[in-house]
């Protein structure tokens, strides 16, 4: 059957995507939920005629999210196959045009955070070099292909039954070419390298996300996951790079390989091919993969066995959206390759939502559509939390310039400052007086 290259009414669907016209319900079993989001199901799902295991995206389309859901389909139908990226076969597309299924490579373990949260473990020295190892291969053929993942993170590295580490999730993926440089808010709060917050970035970007991702591996959360999102993501681009809590449990080559990727200056980052040369990856090159991650997974398959479904073992509560996208850090299960369209949330806007402590904010980004901001440029994101700025007209408003609003981040740090100062000469003054209290009872 041919690629569908029309759509009803105004949604466009363009040539060379795969995708068929047609209800593969009857084509595929479905076996197993792998996950629910806001959006779609997720399924492993076996193909009836060859007895193949795959993942199965299902859909539902919208006018406003049509060009969003096909970006994904786009990147990854342009990416010649590459051991360490998560495989696309084809498309399909509803004869009324309002459902898609992607089927996609079936990643069996799941993604490195899903085995994180699953075990209550995080990743040791040799797991961390290899499963980078993969994933350096995999941004490396990006990279060379004049693309950006821009959602690097745990969540988005899936593991195959071989243990092969592969990069997922190309819903905000870009096209990078040379001497251009992308001007979107993209990708996930705490994983963002300072340039994409302010806007103006490239390849290097992706090599920042991989040191965050080095850390989060080590330590089970990103740098400043205890942090307010809305503050973070200001504090990202003045402060210094963040390091590892605990270096004296790490060696120098993991050190040394954390500080080269989160380098302030993009320029002064090395490239995916150079950091497969970093002493860290080096000295575990001749590891294989299943022998170091296969234990993991073996721990986490016995977790799901006895607790009865990888949902619950996510903490995953079947047809709660919120708690799927806070196990997993996307909008399904990761074995799926990620959320449904992506990592991109494409949940409607409620009308006066009031602002709560509760947003998920380790999704990735929420589109801006047209009809939200008449003056924003079509297609661009804009970071989930912003949208907490906006709630109310009573409400601040940060429409000030780039300087403005770096001079009253600074006099925040100032006073903040004063503020812990005058906290500690409180806090001295009242241990003394018991301090002095305890002794002259004592005696």
């Amino acid at each position: 059957m041919s690629a569908i290259a029309a759509a009803k009414k105004k949604v466009k669907i363009k040539d060379g995507l795969g995708l068929i016209e047609a209800d593969p319900t009857d084509l595929y079993e479905y076996q197993e939920k792998l996950g629910e989001g806001a959006f779609g199901t997720v399924w492993k799902a076996r193909e009836k005629t060859s007895g193949e295991i795959y993942a199965v995206k299902q859909v539902t389309i919208e006018q406003d999210d049509i060009d969003d859901i096909l970006r994904e389909i786009e990147h990854m139908t342009a990416l010649e196959s590459s051991d360490y990226i998560v495989t696309y076969k084809r498309g399909y597309l509803s004869p009324k045009k309002d459902m898609l299924w992607i089927v996609m490579e079936y990643c069996g373990p799941g993604s490195v955070s899903d085995l994180m949260t699953i075990t209550k473990k995080t990743l040791n020295e040799v797991q961390i070099a290899v499963v980078l190892r993969d994933v350096l291969k995999g941004l490396n053929h990006l990279h060379e292909k004049q693309k950006i993942h821009r959602d690097i993170k745990a969540g988005n590295i899936l593991l195959n039954d071989k243990c092969v580490a592969k990069l997922a999730d190309f819903g905000v993926s870009g096209q990078s070419k040379d001497f251009t440089k992308h001007h979107t808010v993209i990708g996930t709060p705490f994983w963002m390298a300072p340039e994409v917050i302010q806007e103006e970035y490239d390849r290097e970007a992706d090599i920042w996300s991989l040191g965050i991702t080095a850390i989060e591996m080590a330590e089970g959360k990103p740098p400043y996951y205890n942090i307010h999102p809305m503050r973070a993501i200001f504090m990202i681009p003045t402060r210094p790079p963040p390091k590892l809590s605990n270096p004296d449990a790490w060696s120098p080559e993991f050190i040394s390989f954390v500080a080269a990727c989160l380098q302030k200056k993009p320029q002064d980052r090395p490239t995916a091919l150079k950091l497969l040369k970093h002493p860290f990856i080096l000295k575990e090159r001749t590891v294989k993969s299943k022998a170091v991650l296969e234990s993991l997974i073996k721990e986490s398959e016995e977790v799901i066995r006895n607790l009865g479904s990888r949902e619950v073992a996510l903490g995953i509560h079947s047809g709660d959206s919120d708690s799927v996208e806070k196990a997993s850090g996307s909008s399904t299960s990761s074995s799926a390759g990620g959320s449904p369209t992506g990592t991109v949330d494409f949940r409607k806007p409620k009308p006066d939502p009031e602002p709560t402590g509760t947003t998920d904010f380790s999704s990735t980004m929420k589109v801006v559509k047209k009809k939200e901001k008449a003056n924003q440029k079509q297609g661009s994101f804009v970071p989930q939390f912003m949208e907490l700025i906006n709630k109310s007209e009573t409400e601040p408003k940060y429409d000030t310039s780039l300087e403005d609003l770096k001079q009253s981040l600074t006099q925040l740090d100032k006073k903040l400052q004063s503020d812990l100062e005058s906290l500690q000469i409180d806090y001295e003054r009242q241990r003394i007086q018991i301090e002095s209290v305890i002794s002259v009872r004592g005696s």
